[in-house]
């Protein structure tokens, strides 16, 4: 009895696959469907920074006349990071905007901080808020889902939607791959639903990647903002790198 033998598909260049995520990216930017400005989730992190790389070198791809759609790449600073964490982002941000400015993309660097009567230490110290622990986990919500939740409001009621983009892929942990799955793009689209924010469209486009894929993508790609991602990829960002 002869038996099939199955040949496992070897998978494309990096090249390939990074091709095809910035065509993705270009295509949605440049969609006749609907212009409604960008908003980019920026945690400094490997994730958030490839998607960053991707959109800002996609822009560079994209004839000036063409460059109609507003970028805005956020930040959030709960003011109890780490400083590490916080000198990462800030020198980051700051290429960012330096490079969009000299290169004219429509690209706005923001960060977000709760408001001063929603700090931790306000919660926690004067308002006798619990210590948050993995079942009361309030601090996530208040100093950073909140003020992030507030810029992206603004943006819709400005443009009458906005699209979030965010860095989270299926092999991730399979809690994110549950939020994912909760979450399905629109027949036919890129774009899902924002569960929490009403006029608000999600668009991932590295979601298919592997974490070794973003890995490789980052090492063998300067950074289009100038530099490149040592930083990131030795690990030298605490939470940032590759025990991150």
């Amino acid at each position: 009895m002869n038996s099939a033998l199955t040949y496992e598909q070897p998978a494309p260049p990096i090249e390939d696959i990074w091709r095809g995520v910035l065509d993705n990216v270009k295509a949605e930017y440049l969609s006749e469907n609907q212009h409604f400005p960008w908003i980019v989730g920026f945690s400094g992190g490997k994730d958030s920074t490839l998607v960053t790389h991707a959109i800002f070198e996609m822009l560079l791809e994209v004839p000036p006349s063409q460059r109609r759609r507003p970028i805005h790449i956020v930040s959030n600073d709960t003011m109890v990071e780490s400083p590490l964490v916080m000198a990462h982002l800030d020198i980051v941000s700051e290429k960012l905007q330096n490079a969009a400015t000299s290169l004219d993309l429509p690209i706005t660097v923001a960060r977000t901080r709760p408001d001063p009567d929603k700090t931790f230490w306000v919660l926690l110290v004067g308002k006798g808020y619990p210590s948050p622990n993995m079942t009361m986990r309030w601090c996530t919500d208040r100093l950073k889902i909140q003020p992030t939740s507030g810029y992206i409001k603004r943006q819709v009621s400005a443009s009458g939607a906005a699209i979030v983009v965010l860095g989270v892929r299926r092999d991730e942990s399979q809690s994110r791959l549950r939020s994912i799955e909760r979450r399905p793009n629109v027949r036919g689209e890129n774009l899902s639903a924002h569960d929490r924010l009403p006029g608000a469209l999600i668009f991932r486009p590295i979601i298919d990647l592997t974490i070794d894929e973003v890995w490789e993508i980052l090492g063998t790609n300067h950074a289009p903002w100038g530099g490149d991602h040592k930083s990131l990829i030795q690990g030298d960002v605490p939470g940032r790198g590759v025990a991150g």
